[in-house]
């Protein structure tokens, strides 16, 4: 009777050792997925497009007649009107409706008397959509109030904003609303300037007194912005730096360089930053950004988001007033807060001419170090090329030459792998019943032989960062917005409308899997490896047809040196 021999226990390691590396990465993933719906609970809702209000033109209507006396006034979004108790305001002459539209080069500006504020801004140079109907762009989430203000509680001031006070008068492109706040006179300019979407915006206070008067104000802005992801799905969600947020860069504090997840927090809460350097705040919208720069560096910013109600799901009021302590101003004086403002969008080139700060939101991770440089050969590229399709394809042609002497390497490994697998299966065959001395013999063999079955792993690791660095461009670049390839693909931010381009790159990982040498993997290994492909395929469904392109380039470019290198060191090796 033939005894049956035992099953080799190193196989039933590996095979463990599989199936629990399978069951981590799923947890991993689920658990990721999980933190990514709880930090960001509406990205799997599909997005809300706002309604966008086009610019009036010459002659057109389009701001609300100056509040009569004793009417009630209107109040933004987030605000508390005025008590019923409050006096009847004075009628204020409203100013011709053209007058309070400035335009420059690069966009056209509508304000609104009647709450001082900056009611749209449209980029000429950028479209909201591709193809007919298309508008140029509305950088603001709902209007943007901009108004002077005496005290430094913001939560105080998003209660007591009140409409239809403001007097107004425009010289050359230049509109200044004022109103009188006891004895303070204070007046809001803005000025469209011709330098790279600067609206520079000022606030003057005036004592009109006949006596000096101690002074702590400066500016309140405040916004309802949107909290809705862009570019959700069911299967991945939006990037996080898609989500409209609240943005600020103040020295030596790390609380208040990005807070999206503040709107996301039931109730009202507030952020301080007491005299220190502010050196922006304002409000990003992923692509584009409205930013005011302090000129006076040594200022004092409070934040308070939801005013006088709970933010919701998807709108959150926000209130920043940026102030200061301009001690005792004499009879008559007048102190001036000025803002340098950017509204426009977050081109690296621009944001650096305005302040170096700025670049900060443009948010590219950790490999921020490669993201630049990848962005400007995708720029310089698509200068020759005329399609930055074609400019990532090159470059990802450019690197996987770079990366060559890496992947020589791991091909000569696995090559020499698969040649002297025969004898370490004998070593393993000799020794199965003493799984120590098993291993300790293999590795005695591979290290007599110059066996390092790790090298395989090295044209993977230098590719992992250029990957991230990748998506991060491919998903924040403007440059890349509505830039179109070829066919079907006309938008490379965006994911592929018929997947096509995620479905070949299953297929030609498939191909690469099954033309590179695995020497040494057991079935269940062999298995688990064939179904990284499919895996792959799902994840890049709903990532941006651009970082797709650079996939399915990289891997056919794989193929065909794995190809080339599998015949040369065959005829070298035998």
């Amino acid at each position: 009777m033939n005894q049956m021999l035992p099953d080799d226990p190193t196989k039933d390691t590996d095979r463990s050792r599989s199936i629990l590396a399978i069951v981590v990465c799923v947890a991993l993933y689920a658990g990721y997925t999980e933190y990514l719906k709880r930090k960001y609970p509406d990205y799997m809702k599909p997005r809300e497009t706002a309604q966008e209000t086009v610019a009036p033109e010459a002659g057109a209507a389009a701001t609300a007649p100056a509040a009569q006396p004793g009417a009630t006034a209107t109040t933004a979004p987030g605000q508390t009107a005025p008590s019923a108790t409050s006096p009847a305001l004075p009628a204020i002459p409203a100013l011709d409706p053209v007058q309070l539209v400035l335009e420059s080069d690069d966009f056209v500006v509508q304000l609104d008397q009647t709450q001082s504020a900056i009611n749209s801004v449209r980029i000429k140079k950028f479209k909201d959509r591709i193809g007919e109907g298309a508008q140029p762009v509305e950088v603001l989430d709902s209007p943007l109030i901009v108004q002077g203000f005496v005290g430094d509680q913001p939560q105080s001031a998003a209660s007591a904003i009140q409409t239809g006070v403001f007097a107004a008068k425009r010289n050359d492109n230049t509109v200044i609303l004022s109103r009188q706040e006891g004895p303070w006179l204070i007046e809001q300019s803005f000025e469209a300037k011709a330098d790279s979407y600067n609206l520079a915006t000022n606030v003057r206070f005036t004592n009109t007194s006949t006596q000096p008067q101690a002074l702590h104000g400066g500016t309140l802005l405040s916004q309802t912005i949107s909290t809705v992801v862009a570019g959700s799905s069911s299967i991945l969600p939006g990037s996080p730096t898609e989500k409209p947020r609240l943005v600020a860069n103040v020295k030596d504090s790390d609380q208040f360089i990005f807070t999206e997840k503040f709107c996301e927090d039931d109730g009202a809460k507030e952020l301080n930053v007491n005299n220190q350097e502010v050196r922006f705040v304002g409000f990003d919208r992923h692509y584009f950004l409205a930013a005011f720069v302090p000129e006076i560096t040594k200022t004092s910013l409070k934040s308070w988001v939801g005013g006088t109600q709970a933010a919701s799901k998807t709108q959150c009021p926000v209130s920043m007033l940026v102030h200061q302590d301009f001690g005792t101003v004499n009879a008559g004086a007048t102190v001036t807060m000025k803002l340098d403002t950017f509204i426009g969008p977050k081109v690296s080139e621009l944001l650096k001419k305005r302040s170096l700060y700025l670049v900060d939101t443009l948010d590219r991770g950790w490999f921020d170090v490669l993201a630049e440089p990848l962005l400007l050969a995708i720029k310089g590229f698509e200068s020759v090329l005329k399609n930055f399709g074609l400019a990532i394809i090159l470059l990802t042609v450019l690197l996987k030459v770079l990366f060559y002497p890496l992947t020589k390497k791991a091909a000569t490994s696995a090559h020499k792998m698969k040649k002297f697998n025969p004898e370490m299966q004998r070593l393993r065959e000799r020794y199965k019943d003493d799984p120590r001395t098993q291993q300790q013999e293999v590795m005695r063999f591979m290290a007599a032989h110059k066996l390092n079955p790790m090298q395989g792993c090295l044209p993977i690791l230098p590719q992992i960062p250029v990957f991230l660095a990748f998506y991060r461009v491919l998903s924040s670049a403007i440059e890349l917005r509505h830039a179109p390839f070829f066919g079907w693909i006309q938008d490379l931010s965006v994911a592929d409308p018929y997947f096509v381009t995620p479905l070949l790159l299953g297929v030609g990982m498939f191909l690469q899997q099954k033309l590179t040498p695995m020497a040494g993997v057991d079935k269940t290994q062999e298995k688990v490896m064939l179904a990284m492909p499919l895996i792959f395929t799902v994840m890049m469904l709903t990532l941006p047809a651009g970082m797709v392109l650079y996939m399915l380039a990289n891997t056919v470019m794989s193929i065909a040196q794995q190809q080339w290198l599998n015949r040369k060191l065959t005829r070298e090796m035998t």
